[in-house]
């Protein structure tokens, strides 16, 4: 037994929904937990439109019967223009009924889940900056070094364990960047569904958020929309907040855990938003890292077994809905989508 003196178990670097997720996952199954966000308050990001997967997830860590708190509207599909007329796509049914996805600000979702960490023991240092590694194992903060048995990296695309590591994320689709931004006022076609347009330079994503409030995206394959672009549906409403731009690029790091640390979230894998499931991966990763952390240190999985199960988890779904996103992009005619012959499956042209 490791007899050196550790200030946490588990060391969580970020605290959205994939960090908290994490963080919450192993809380729960007994770990000392200690979670690092930089920034003061939560902040805005796109990704409202959550499948209907994410219910039983949350009620996993808690949040069941909190969810409807930050839900602005609910849908049973989504309105798909994609290389012919526009048809809706349900997103399915059981014996109840319709399933219903939510629409949601993302602010104050995220702020639900990080305030979940709290409830379930995790140490939350906020804000607080992570400027190292400790060489026996942890990190070295602002507030000092905190001694850790386990690291997780829930810094998103700016992949900060990655970066320090030199792990590669290498791209798997040409440079993909969005635009997007925030209207208030009335736009009753986009109040019963959210709507994705795909045309010749790229595709358009618009949906309301919550009551009076929309959000719309923005992908071109040729460059960025300029700075006074919104869709024409919003063209009556009133701009909250400029529009700001991401790098969707498609990224599968080169190894998403080792021995003592895991990538979750969008640091592991990324994929533009036409996916439909960001913050539901995010979810799952940190909720699966979670899963094998625990039972690494409580003795009943080995550290490399583990790690590797993890990858070859994270690297077969990115995969599959690479294929499916690619097919998606050539019925538009768009190149660079094209697979690579003898590559991998899910590997694309640069």
């Amino acid at each position: 037994m490791d007899a050196r003196h550790f200030d946490a178990d588990v060391v969580v670097v970020g605290g959205g929904p994939a960090g908290a997720a994490a963080a919450i996952a192993c809380a729960i199954r007994g770990q000392r937990v200690m979670l690092i966000e930089r920034d003061r308050f939560v902040r805005e990001r796109p990704g409202e439109t959550l499948h209907p997967g994410v219910e039983p997830l949350l009620a996993q860590l808690g949040l069941a019967d909190r969810l409807h708190s930050v839900v602005g509207a609910r849908h049973d599909g989504i309105w798909v223009e994609w290389g012919g007329p526009p048809r809706f796509e349900a997103f399915g049914s059981d014996e109840t009924g319709p399933w219903s996805g939510f629409q949601v600000w993302r602010a104050d979702f995220d702020a639900l889940l990080l305030s979940r960490t709290g409830e379930v023991g995790v140490d939350v240092r906020q804000p607080a900056t992570v400027l190292g590694l400790l060489s026996s194992g942890g990190v070295r903060t602002d507030f000092g070094d905190v001694a850790a048995r386990m690291l997780v990296d829930a810094t998103g695309r700016s992949r900060w364990l990655g970066r320090l590591l030199d792990i590669g994320s290498s791209a798997h689709s040409p440079r993909l960047l969005a635009r997007y931004g925030y209207a208030e006022g009335a736009c009753p076609a986009r109040d019963a569904a959210p709507a994705l347009v795909g045309d010749a330079g790229g595709w358009t994503w618009t949906a309301r958020v919550r009551p009076g409030t929309y959000q719309w995206t923005r992908l071109c394959l040729d460059g960025t929309p300029d700075g006074g672009w919104v869709p024409e549906e919003f063209r009556g409403l009133t701009a909250t907040t400029p529009p700001r731009g991401a790098d969707v690029t498609w990224r599968l790091a080169a190894e998403t855990a080792r021995p003592g640390w895991f990538m979750v979230g969008d640091a592991a894998a990324t994929l533009d938003p036409t996916s439909s499931h960001g913050v539901l991966k995010a979810l799952m990763s940190g909720m699966m890292a979670g899963h094998l952390i625990a039972a690494v240190l409580d003795g009943k999985a080995p550290a490399q077994e583990a790690a590797q199960a993890y990858h070859d988890w994270i690297a077969g779904w990115f995969r599959t809905d690479a294929v499916r996103l690619a097919a998606f992009y050539r019925d538009l005619g768009m190149p660079g989508f094209a697979p690579v012959a003898g590559a991998s499956v899910g590997q694309t042209r640069p």
